[in-house]
């Protein structure tokens, strides 16, 4: 028989986890072609970032592609499960920790997909880090700023203004 993941904190009054975690696990893993993670080691790992705040992970998610990301976040919202964007753990302010699924792209979703120069744009997958993207872009004249100490790590994924910047 399965055991059930049973994490703090995230239990009904009945005492069952209130997510179906199982059965999300499995229905990610069969999705997307990118690694699912609810092992302890990894949701240690993403349970902090350059901030001081600590919160363990439902489980991780790094997926290959922006299709596998989609297909993820439509899986876990059909579960009922939150899902939080992670980056390069740059955050002073723990943007990304919480109880909730981690979307880590800044495994694969990496590349620069397109640039025109004309209109001084680029269109990058959230995952590239701040340093590789100017040095693609380089040959362009575009540089992508501002450049926080945390730029050789921090990502392009600023939805949550989490590149270890004070602003």
């Amino acid at each position: 028989m399965a055991r059930s993941l049973q994490l703090p904190g995230h239990h009904s009054a009945s005492g069952r986890s209130q997510w179906p975690l199982e059965a999300l696990r499995a229905e990610l893993t069969e999705r997307i072609d990118g690694e699912v993670r609810f092992d302890s080691g990894s949701r240690a790992t993403y349970s902090t970032d350059a901030s001081n705040y600590r919160a363990v992970p439902l489980g991780v998610v790094a997926p290959r592609t922006p299709e596998d990301a989609a297909t993820a976040v439509a899986v876990c919202r059909a579960h009922d499960v939150p899902v939080v964007s992670h980056g390069g753990g740059t955050s002073l302010a723990g943007q990304c920790r919480n109880a909730a699924i981690v979307m880590d792209r800044s495994k694969y979703c990496t590349r620069v997909v397109s640039v025109d120069r004309a209109a001084a744009t680029a269109v990058v997958e959230p995952g590239i880090a701040l340093d590789r993207l100017n040095t693609e872009l380089a040959s362009t004249g575009l540089m992508v700023g501002p450049k926080p100490s945390t730029h050789v790590s921090c990502t392009t994924d600023s939805s949550r203004r989490a590149s270890g910047s004070t602003e």
